[in-house]
């Protein structure tokens, strides 16, 4: 599969996945609630709220305490309220209606001194788990020619729709479904097709 600007088949991304899920079970668990995805969204989807800023801290978003009380008061309700919270990138082609709204929120969380990319795309990405990406330094090496807005949510669109990689994707869940129940790795078999994807890039801009 190609992502960003790098590849990796199906064998060694099923072998990376199982090393990143034996050391951050805790990540899974509390940031992406896994088993069971059941805070997709946070318990108040359409907004940000207490609960959502300490599982954004559990993936590393160190936040700062001035950016606790801008984030509960940006008031992006209406933002929120125009993409569902199972809306998918994949159905977000530059220019549509979808991967409009999802610039318009992305744009409701910028501008705030010392909250970046990578904090906003981790807060973003737990609000809506199948639209926005995870973005941190390494993902950025990875997608090194779009690696913020809207170049960025196109090029992993790109990558999510690529008909190569949509079969080896598949491939990837058949084989994270198969995995032993003693298996870290058998939790991604529920993970959002992004979530892998964000993960295996993330992974990929780390090992270069």
């Amino acid at each position: 599969m190609n992502i960003g600007s790098r590849k990796i088949v199906v064998d060694e991304a099923i072998a990376q996945l199982r090393i990143y899920c034996e050391s951050n079970g805790a990540v899974l668990r509390y940031y992406d609630g896994l088993p069971g995805l059941t805070t997709v969204g946070g318990s108040e989807p359409d907004k940000v709220t207490l609960e959502d800023l300490a599982r954004t801290m559990v993936i590393g978003s160190d936040l700062r305490a001035l950016d606790i009380p801008w984030l509960l008061e940006v008031d992006a309700d209406k933002e929120f309220a125009a993409i569902p919270v199972g809306a998918k990138l994949e159905d977000a082609a530059p220019g549509s209606e979808l991967f409009e709204a999802a610039i318009a929120l992305d744009e409701k969380f910028s501008g705030h001194r010392g909250f970046g990319q990578a904090k906003k795309a981790k807060l973003l990405h737990l609000k809506r788990p199948y639209l926005f990406p995870v973005s941190d330094s390494f993902i950025r090496m990875t997608y090194s020619q779009a690696s913020a807005g809207a170049e960025f949510l196109a090029a992993v669109h790109r990558d999510l729709v690529n008909p190569a990689n949509v079969r080896d994707f598949k491939a990837l869940q058949v084989r994270l479904i198969a995995e032993p129940a003693t298996s870290a790795a058998k939790v991604l078999s529920e993970a959002p097709t992004l979530r892998l994807l964000d993960i295996l890039a993330s992974l990929l801009g780390e090992a270069k």
